[in-house]
Protein backbone atom coordinates (compact mmCIF):
# COMPACT_ATOMS: atom_id res chain seq x y z
CA UNK A 1 0.00 0.00 0.00
CA UNK A 2 1.46 3.37 -1.04
CA UNK A 3 1.70 6.35 1.31
CA UNK A 4 -1.16 8.00 -0.52
CA UNK A 5 -3.35 4.92 -0.06
CA UNK A 6 -2.46 4.77 3.64
CA UNK A 7 -3.33 8.44 4.04
CA UNK A 8 -6.66 7.89 2.30
CA UNK A 9 -7.42 4.92 4.55
CA UNK A 10 -6.54 7.00 7.62
CA UNK A 11 -9.11 9.61 6.60
CA UNK A 12 -11.72 6.90 5.97
CA UNK A 13 -11.09 5.32 9.41
CA UNK A 14 -11.50 8.66 11.18
CA UNK A 15 -14.66 9.45 9.20
CA UNK A 16 -16.20 6.15 10.22
CA UNK A 17 -15.00 5.95 13.82
CA UNK A 18 -14.55 9.49 15.06
CA UNK A 19 -11.59 10.71 17.16
CA UNK A 20 -8.96 8.02 17.83
CA UNK A 21 -5.52 7.91 19.53
CA UNK A 22 -2.35 6.86 17.74
CA UNK A 23 -2.40 3.35 19.20
CA UNK A 24 -5.87 2.62 17.76
CA UNK A 25 -4.88 4.08 14.39
CA UNK A 26 -1.75 1.91 14.28
CA UNK A 27 -3.82 -1.21 14.93
CA UNK A 28 -6.58 -0.37 12.47
CA UNK A 29 -4.22 0.64 9.67
CA UNK A 30 -1.52 -1.98 10.41
CA UNK A 31 1.26 0.58 10.16
CA UNK A 32 4.22 1.57 12.31
CA UNK A 33 4.30 4.58 14.63
CA UNK A 34 6.88 6.48 12.50
CA UNK A 35 4.74 5.99 9.35
CA UNK A 36 1.62 7.09 11.21
CA UNK A 37 3.34 10.19 12.59
CA UNK A 38 4.39 11.21 9.08
CA UNK A 39 0.84 10.78 7.78
CA UNK A 40 -0.59 12.78 10.68
CA UNK A 41 1.90 15.59 10.09
CA UNK A 42 1.21 15.73 6.37
CA UNK A 43 -2.59 15.57 6.67
CA UNK A 44 -2.53 18.19 9.44
CA UNK A 45 -0.49 20.46 7.20
CA UNK A 46 -3.33 20.43 4.68
CA UNK A 47 -6.00 20.91 7.37
CA UNK A 48 -7.59 17.49 6.72
CA UNK A 49 -6.82 16.17 10.20
CA UNK A 50 -6.83 17.97 13.56
CA UNK A 51 -6.14 17.07 17.22
CA UNK A 52 -9.25 16.56 19.33
CA UNK A 53 -8.43 16.51 23.00
CA UNK A 54 -6.91 13.76 25.11
CA UNK A 55 -7.87 10.30 26.26
CA UNK A 56 -6.54 8.27 29.19
CA UNK A 57 -4.82 5.13 27.98
CA UNK A 58 -4.37 2.20 30.36
CA UNK A 59 -1.15 2.45 32.33
CA UNK A 60 0.16 5.50 30.52
CA UNK A 61 -0.05 9.23 29.99
CA UNK A 62 -3.07 10.84 28.35
CA UNK A 63 -2.93 10.29 24.59
CA UNK A 64 -3.85 12.83 21.94
CA UNK A 65 -6.97 12.07 19.92
CA UNK A 66 -7.05 12.87 16.21
CA UNK A 67 -10.10 13.43 14.07
CA UNK A 68 -11.05 14.35 10.56
CA UNK A 69 -11.47 18.10 10.16
CA UNK A 70 -15.15 18.26 9.15
CA UNK A 71 -14.83 21.80 7.76
CA UNK A 72 -11.88 20.95 5.50
CA UNK A 73 -14.28 20.41 2.61
CA UNK A 74 -18.02 20.95 2.15
CA UNK A 75 -20.83 19.19 0.30
CA UNK A 76 -23.84 20.87 -1.28
CA UNK A 77 -27.23 19.15 -1.23
CA UNK A 78 -30.22 20.06 -3.41
CA UNK A 79 -33.80 18.77 -3.26
CA UNK A 80 -35.33 19.67 -6.61
CA UNK A 81 -39.00 19.47 -5.68
CA UNK A 82 -40.12 21.70 -8.53
CA UNK A 83 -41.01 24.51 -8.24
CA UNK A 84 -39.50 24.25 -4.75
CA UNK A 85 -35.73 24.24 -4.39
CA UNK A 86 -34.22 23.26 -1.04
CA UNK A 87 -30.49 23.79 -0.52
CA UNK A 88 -28.04 22.85 2.23
CA UNK A 89 -24.30 23.08 2.70
CA UNK A 90 -22.96 20.37 5.01
CA UNK A 91 -19.56 19.57 6.44
CA UNK A 92 -17.85 16.19 6.01
CA UNK A 93 -19.78 14.75 8.97
CA UNK A 94 -23.12 15.73 7.47
CA UNK A 95 -23.81 18.67 9.80
CA UNK A 96 -25.79 21.42 8.10
CA UNK A 97 -23.92 24.73 8.09
CA UNK A 98 -26.24 26.71 5.82
CA UNK A 99 -29.67 26.10 4.34
CA UNK A 100 -31.99 27.93 2.01
CA UNK A 101 -35.40 27.51 0.39
CA UNK A 102 -36.20 29.06 -2.99
CA UNK A 103 -39.43 29.07 -5.00
CA UNK A 104 -38.75 29.07 -8.70
CA UNK A 105 -41.03 31.32 -10.75
CA UNK A 106 -41.78 31.41 -14.44
CA UNK A 107 -41.88 28.53 -16.86
CA UNK A 108 -40.12 25.27 -15.98
CA UNK A 109 -40.94 23.63 -19.31
CA UNK A 110 -37.37 23.75 -20.64
CA UNK A 111 -35.16 21.42 -18.57
CA UNK A 112 -31.94 22.90 -19.95
CA UNK A 113 -32.96 26.45 -19.11
CA UNK A 114 -34.31 25.48 -15.68
CA UNK A 115 -31.14 23.59 -14.75
CA UNK A 116 -29.01 26.51 -15.91
CA UNK A 117 -31.10 28.84 -13.72
CA UNK A 118 -30.66 26.52 -10.75
CA UNK A 119 -26.90 26.35 -11.34
CA UNK A 120 -26.73 30.15 -11.36
CA UNK A 121 -28.65 30.33 -8.08
CA UNK A 122 -26.31 27.79 -6.45
CA UNK A 123 -23.18 29.63 -7.54
CA UNK A 124 -24.61 32.97 -6.39
CA UNK A 125 -25.39 31.43 -2.99
CA UNK A 126 -21.86 30.03 -2.61
CA UNK A 127 -20.42 33.42 -3.53
CA UNK A 128 -22.74 35.18 -1.08
CA UNK A 129 -21.59 32.84 1.71
CA UNK A 130 -17.94 33.18 0.78
CA UNK A 131 -17.54 29.45 0.06
CA UNK A 132 -14.86 28.84 -2.61
CA UNK A 133 -16.04 26.52 -5.34
CA UNK A 134 -12.86 24.43 -4.96
CA UNK A 135 -13.71 23.72 -1.32
CA UNK A 136 -16.94 22.00 -2.39
CA UNK A 137 -16.32 18.29 -2.98
CA UNK A 138 -19.58 17.77 -4.82
CA UNK A 139 -23.23 18.59 -5.31
CA UNK A 140 -25.91 16.00 -4.57
CA UNK A 141 -29.24 16.53 -6.30
CA UNK A 142 -32.45 14.74 -5.39
CA UNK A 143 -35.11 14.65 -8.11
CA UNK A 144 -38.62 13.18 -8.38
CA UNK A 145 -37.50 11.36 -11.49
CA UNK A 146 -37.21 8.07 -13.35
CA UNK A 147 -33.68 7.11 -14.32
CA UNK A 148 -32.59 5.69 -17.66
CA UNK A 149 -28.83 5.40 -17.77
CA UNK A 150 -27.42 8.91 -17.37
CA UNK A 151 -30.73 10.62 -18.16
CA UNK A 152 -33.76 11.51 -16.05
CA UNK A 153 -37.43 11.71 -16.87
CA UNK A 154 -39.68 13.94 -14.77
CA UNK A 155 -43.44 13.85 -15.16
CA UNK A 156 -46.48 14.13 -12.95
CA UNK A 157 -49.61 16.08 -12.16
CA UNK A 158 -47.70 18.83 -10.35
CA UNK A 159 -44.42 18.65 -12.27
CA UNK A 160 -43.08 19.80 -15.63
CA UNK A 161 -42.55 17.07 -18.22
CA UNK A 162 -38.86 16.42 -18.90
CA UNK A 163 -38.04 13.39 -21.05
CA UNK A 164 -34.58 11.76 -20.93
CA UNK A 165 -32.73 14.86 -19.82
CA UNK A 166 -28.93 14.60 -19.23
CA UNK A 167 -29.32 16.51 -15.94
CA UNK A 168 -25.99 15.44 -14.44
CA UNK A 169 -24.09 16.51 -17.55
CA UNK A 170 -25.84 19.89 -17.67
CA UNK A 171 -25.33 20.67 -13.98
CA UNK A 172 -21.71 19.49 -13.96
CA UNK A 173 -20.90 21.71 -16.92
CA UNK A 174 -22.65 24.77 -15.48
CA UNK A 175 -21.36 24.39 -11.92
CA UNK A 176 -17.83 23.16 -12.51
CA UNK A 177 -18.32 20.88 -9.49
CA UNK A 178 -18.83 17.08 -9.46
CA UNK A 179 -22.55 16.23 -9.43
CA UNK A 180 -24.35 13.17 -8.08
CA UNK A 181 -28.05 12.74 -8.90
CA UNK A 182 -30.44 10.44 -7.07
CA UNK A 183 -34.12 9.79 -6.42
CA UNK A 184 -35.46 12.34 -3.94
CA UNK A 185 -37.08 9.81 -1.57
CA UNK A 186 -33.94 7.63 -1.58
CA UNK A 187 -31.96 10.61 -0.35
CA UNK A 188 -34.57 11.52 2.29
CA UNK A 189 -34.30 7.93 3.56
CA UNK A 190 -30.51 8.10 3.68
CA UNK A 191 -30.64 11.21 5.89
CA UNK A 192 -33.10 9.48 8.23
CA UNK A 193 -30.99 6.33 8.47
CA UNK A 194 -27.84 8.28 9.35
CA UNK A 195 -29.42 10.76 11.75
CA UNK A 196 -31.77 8.34 13.53
CA UNK A 197 -29.12 5.64 14.02
CA UNK A 198 -30.82 3.05 11.82
CA UNK A 199 -27.80 1.94 9.80
CA UNK A 200 -27.94 -1.52 11.37
CA UNK A 201 -31.57 -2.07 10.35
CA UNK A 202 -33.62 -3.04 7.31
CA UNK A 203 -35.72 0.10 6.95
CA UNK A 204 -38.68 0.94 4.74
CA UNK A 205 -39.04 4.69 4.38
CA UNK A 206 -42.34 6.23 3.26
CA UNK A 207 -42.62 9.87 2.22
CA UNK A 208 -45.95 11.64 1.71
CA UNK A 209 -45.24 14.70 -0.44
CA UNK A 210 -47.62 17.55 -1.25
CA UNK A 211 -47.94 19.05 -4.71
CA UNK A 212 -48.46 22.68 -5.65
CA UNK A 213 -52.06 21.99 -6.67
CA UNK A 214 -53.08 20.34 -3.41
CA UNK A 215 -52.39 16.77 -4.51
CA UNK A 216 -50.61 14.15 -2.39
CA UNK A 217 -48.17 11.56 -3.70
CA UNK A 218 -46.10 8.96 -1.94
CA UNK A 219 -42.67 7.48 -2.55
CA UNK A 220 -40.72 4.76 -0.78
CA UNK A 221 -37.19 3.54 -0.27
CA UNK A 222 -35.66 0.39 1.18
CA UNK A 223 -32.39 0.70 3.06
CA UNK A 224 -30.48 -2.43 4.01
CA UNK A 225 -28.00 -1.80 6.82
CA UNK A 226 -27.59 1.83 5.82
CA UNK A 227 -27.29 1.18 2.08
CA UNK A 228 -29.95 2.39 -0.35
CA UNK A 229 -31.55 -0.28 -2.50
CA UNK A 230 -31.49 1.56 -5.82
CA UNK A 231 -32.83 -1.23 -7.99
CA UNK A 232 -31.29 -2.24 -11.31
CA UNK A 233 -31.84 1.20 -12.89
CA UNK A 234 -32.06 3.55 -9.90
CA UNK A 235 -35.87 3.41 -9.63
CA UNK A 236 -36.26 1.04 -6.68
CA UNK A 237 -39.14 2.10 -4.42
CA UNK A 238 -41.18 3.83 -7.11
CA UNK A 239 -44.86 3.36 -6.23
CA UNK A 240 -46.93 3.62 -9.40
CA UNK A 241 -50.36 5.10 -8.81
CA UNK A 242 -49.59 6.22 -5.23
CA UNK A 243 -51.31 9.53 -5.83
CA UNK A 244 -54.36 11.38 -4.47
CA UNK A 245 -55.85 14.09 -6.70
CA UNK A 246 -56.76 17.49 -5.20
CA UNK A 247 -60.47 17.07 -5.99
CA UNK A 248 -60.61 13.97 -3.76
CA UNK A 249 -59.67 15.85 -0.57
CA UNK A 250 -60.24 19.60 -1.07
CA UNK A 251 -63.83 19.78 0.12
CA UNK A 252 -63.38 17.43 3.09
CA UNK A 253 -62.60 18.20 6.71
CA UNK A 254 -59.25 17.22 8.18
CA UNK A 255 -60.27 13.78 9.41
CA UNK A 256 -62.04 12.77 6.21
CA UNK A 257 -59.23 14.05 4.02
CA UNK A 258 -56.67 12.06 6.03
CA UNK A 259 -58.86 8.96 5.81
CA UNK A 260 -59.14 9.32 2.02
CA UNK A 261 -55.36 9.65 1.67
CA UNK A 262 -54.60 6.61 3.81
CA UNK A 263 -57.32 4.45 2.19
CA UNK A 264 -55.88 5.24 -1.23
CA UNK A 265 -52.23 4.76 -0.32
CA UNK A 266 -52.23 2.07 2.38
CA UNK A 267 -52.52 -0.86 -0.10
CA UNK A 268 -49.16 0.23 -1.57
CA UNK A 269 -47.66 0.39 1.91
CA UNK A 270 -49.01 -2.96 3.07
CA UNK A 271 -47.84 -4.76 -0.06
CA UNK A 272 -44.38 -3.24 0.36
CA UNK A 273 -44.16 -4.41 3.98
CA UNK A 274 -45.20 -7.96 3.09
CA UNK A 275 -42.78 -8.05 0.16
CA UNK A 276 -39.75 -6.41 1.75
CA UNK A 277 -40.06 -7.65 5.38
CA UNK A 278 -38.48 -4.58 7.07
CA UNK A 279 -37.55 -4.24 10.73
CA UNK A 280 -38.50 -0.56 10.83
CA UNK A 281 -41.04 1.48 8.87
CA UNK A 282 -40.45 5.25 8.98
CA UNK A 283 -43.22 7.63 7.90
CA UNK A 284 -42.52 11.22 6.85
CA UNK A 285 -45.66 13.24 6.22
CA UNK A 286 -44.43 16.64 7.42
CA UNK A 287 -45.08 18.28 4.05
CA UNK A 288 -48.81 17.69 4.54
CA UNK A 289 -48.97 20.29 7.30
CA UNK A 290 -51.97 19.85 9.58
CA UNK A 291 -52.81 16.61 7.77
CA UNK A 292 -49.52 15.03 8.85
CA UNK A 293 -50.59 13.87 12.32
CA UNK A 294 -53.88 12.17 11.34
CA UNK A 295 -52.27 10.64 8.22
CA UNK A 296 -49.45 9.13 10.29
CA UNK A 297 -51.84 7.85 12.95
CA UNK A 298 -54.17 6.22 10.43
CA UNK A 299 -51.22 4.72 8.54
CA UNK A 300 -49.83 3.24 11.75
CA UNK A 301 -53.24 1.75 12.56
CA UNK A 302 -53.53 0.22 9.09
CA UNK A 303 -50.07 -1.34 9.37
CA UNK A 304 -50.77 -2.68 12.88
CA UNK A 305 -53.98 -4.33 11.68
CA UNK A 306 -52.20 -6.13 8.87
CA UNK A 307 -49.30 -7.22 11.09
CA UNK A 308 -51.79 -8.90 13.44
CA UNK A 309 -53.37 -10.82 10.60
CA UNK A 310 -50.26 -11.85 8.66
CA UNK A 311 -47.31 -14.05 9.70
CA UNK A 312 -44.85 -11.15 9.47
CA UNK A 313 -42.06 -10.64 12.00
CA UNK A 314 -42.03 -7.69 14.45
CA UNK A 315 -42.00 -4.33 12.69
CA UNK A 316 -41.43 -1.03 14.44
CA UNK A 317 -43.42 1.83 12.92
CA UNK A 318 -42.16 5.31 13.73
CA UNK A 319 -42.42 8.93 12.67
CA UNK A 320 -39.46 10.45 10.81
CA UNK A 321 -36.97 12.34 12.93
CA UNK A 322 -35.36 14.29 10.07
CA UNK A 323 -38.03 16.68 8.83
CA UNK A 324 -36.04 19.81 7.93
CA UNK A 325 -34.93 19.56 4.28
CA UNK A 326 -34.33 15.79 4.48
CA UNK A 327 -33.93 15.42 0.71
CA UNK A 328 -31.25 18.11 0.48
CA UNK A 329 -29.44 16.79 3.55
CA UNK A 330 -29.53 13.26 2.16
CA UNK A 331 -28.17 14.53 -1.16
CA UNK A 332 -25.19 16.10 0.62
CA UNK A 333 -24.68 12.91 2.64
CA UNK A 334 -24.66 10.84 -0.55
CA UNK A 335 -21.82 12.99 -1.88
CA UNK A 336 -19.88 12.55 1.37
CA UNK A 337 -20.54 8.80 1.42
CA UNK A 338 -19.18 8.47 -2.11
CA UNK A 339 -16.18 10.65 -1.26
CA UNK A 340 -15.14 8.39 1.61
CA UNK A 341 -15.68 5.27 -0.45
CA UNK A 342 -12.78 6.70 -2.50
CA UNK A 343 -11.00 9.28 -0.28
CA UNK A 344 -8.02 9.15 -2.63
CA UNK A 345 -9.53 12.21 -4.32
CA UNK A 346 -8.79 14.26 -1.19
CA UNK A 347 -5.21 13.04 -1.25
CA UNK A 348 -5.09 13.82 -4.96
CA UNK A 349 -5.89 17.44 -4.17
CA UNK A 350 -3.00 17.51 -1.71
CA UNK A 351 -0.65 15.95 -4.24
CA UNK A 352 -1.60 18.65 -6.72
CA UNK A 353 -0.58 21.34 -4.21
CA UNK A 354 2.81 22.59 -3.12
CA UNK A 355 4.02 19.29 -1.68
CA UNK A 356 4.46 15.87 -3.30
CA UNK A 357 4.45 14.34 0.18
CA UNK A 358 2.26 11.38 -0.78
CA UNK A 359 4.16 10.39 -3.89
Amino acid sequence: MSRGEKAAELLRVLWRNGPLPRRSLENLLHISRPTLDKLIKELSLYDLLIPSGKTKERGGRPATLFRLNPRARLALGVDLELPGLYLVIADLLGEILHEREIRLTGSLASPHETLRRISGLLLEWLKELGVPREKTVGVGVGMPAFFEGDTVTVKGENLPTWIRVPAKEILSRELGIPVKIGHDVHLMALAESKRAGLDDKVMLYLAFRSGVRGDVRMGACLLVRGEIYHGAHGNGGTLHGAFVAPAEIQEKDLGEAAKTIVERLSPHILQAIALLDPEVVVINAEELGELSVPVIQLTQEAISTVLQEEPIGPVEVRRAQVVEAPGALGAAMAVIQELFAHPESLIGEVRAGESRAFG
